[in-house]
């Protein structure tokens, strides 16, 4: 029996992006003969458009961003155009499962199209229900009993979500036991963690990287992800100003973009640390494997929020497929689990000087950092391989279809 899936994602398409990193583990099940299609909001985009990309068909659905209540309203007028488009596709296509991801847009069109064409439906999840609202609890000072009202109109949209996806896929184990307690089945829930495509990595080179940046002589310190305000980065340009009060020679790239780059970038300028910190902007996915290439270390601060607790950081595993050692905190339990089973890294608390001091440590131990880069890695293609947890979802995709819904 072959699984022939539809995805739907909030990702924005982007010629560039690759399809099996980019998404992660249920995509990878393309490699084991069975067939994957994406659904993607394309901005800029006029019509419908079917691109391929490292051969799964991609379709492109217009779809124009804005801010804050004007995003919902382009969220509701890309939702209606998009659910139009994939109700005829499912008509035309055998797909024989719909997958949604963390958007409650895509949840929504999921389960009508269970409904409609009698197809399983799986739901992955990266967040709590909650996080939404807990989001604009932090951050909306503004219209605050409005943002109230729509967290509590999304969380209640989600849980009907949940209650009534046939797969549930949240990102870690404790992430499932907090499904759990909200009433979702624990048989229909597999927790589909980060993993680590070492494939993807074996080919990094750092070299070009470390000559564009001038980063020969120091240790390099890199962090890859996104740059926004509620990440609170600025536990790490605080730390690099400590490790440079210690009298290292270091250097740290900080790789992605976000609404607080330019706060970060101001922050770095008042510590004396400017130069000694690389604001790389945003970089292509297949670039992010020589950026890491060219670190000594890899950071994965992640701040001790209730939401985040439950989260599965991608970019500790993408440090350890370049055999990189980790400093991150242990409030984030993934983080701990991780680090302790595999011998990867040091677990700090998240502050600037607790990561300067863990940076030091691995800047002071150079054969000790390389020994922890070799864990990370052997542990990883062990215990965390993509081919290994797609094998999962496989299995339990393979047993919807030959059970029915």
């Amino acid at each position: 029996m072959k699984i022939h899936i539809c995805m739907l994602f909030e990702l924005r398409y982007d010629p560039r992006m690759l399809v099996i990193p980019q998404i992660g583990v249920v995509s990878y099940i393309t490699n084991f003969g069975h067939e994957v299609t994406w659904v993607l909001p394309s901005e800029g985009a006029k019509e419908v458009r079917k691109e391929t990309l490292d051969g799964v068909p991609v379709f492109a659905v217009p779809y124009r961003s804005g801010k804050g209540l004007m995003d919902y309203v382009n969220k509701t007028v890309y939702a209606l155009r998009r659910a139009r488009f994939v109700s005829g596709l499912f008509k035309r296509e055998r797909y024989n499962m719909v997958f949604a991801g963390d958007c409650i847009f895509d949840a929504l069109l999921a389960l009508y199209i269970k409904r409609r064409y009698h197809v399983p439906f799986v739901l992955e999840l990266g967040n709590p229900v909650e996080q939404d609202g807990e989001f604009h609890k932090v951050y909306h000072s503004n219209h605050k009993y409005l943002w109230q009202l729509i967290s509590k109109i999304n969380v209640y949209l989600l849980m009907h979500a949940l209650r009534n996806a046939d797969l549930v896929l949240p990102i870690s184990k404790w992430l499932k036991e907090d499904f759990i307690k909200k009433g979702i089945g624990a048989s229909k829930i597999l927790p589909l963690p980060e993993g680590m495509d070492a494939d993807r990595f074996s080919d990094a080179d750092g070299d070009a990287i470390r000559r564009e940046y001038n980063l020969d002589g120091s240790g390099v310190v890199v962090y890859v992800g996104t740059m926004d305000k509620m990440r609170h980065l600025d536990t790490l340009i605080h730390a690099i100003s400590e490790v440079k009060k210690s009298g290292k020679r270091v250097k740290l790239l900080m790789v992605g973009d976000g609404d607080d780059k330019t706060d970060l970038e101001r922050l770095a300028r008042e510590l004396g640390v400017s130069d000694d910190v690389v604001f790389t902007g945003q970089v292509y996915s297949d670039e992010v494997p020589n950026f890491i290439a060219a670190a000594d270390i890899g950071v994965s601060p992640v701040p001790p929020f209730d939401f985040y607790k439950f989260s599965s950081p991608i970019k500790l595993f993408e440090y350890m497929a370049v055999r990189k050692p980790v400093v991150a905190n242990k409030e984030i339990p993934e983080h701990e689990e991780v680090i302790r089973k595999s011998g990867c890294g040091v677990l700090v608390q998240f502050t600037g000087e607790s990561f300067a001091e863990g940076i030091i440590e691995l800047l002071d131990n150079p054969e000790m950092a390389e020994k922890m880069g070799e864990n990370g890695y052997a542990w990883g293609v062990t215990n965390r391989s993509y081919e290994t947890t797609a094998r999962g979802v496989e299995t339990r995709c393979l047993g919807l279809l030959k059970g029915g819904i």
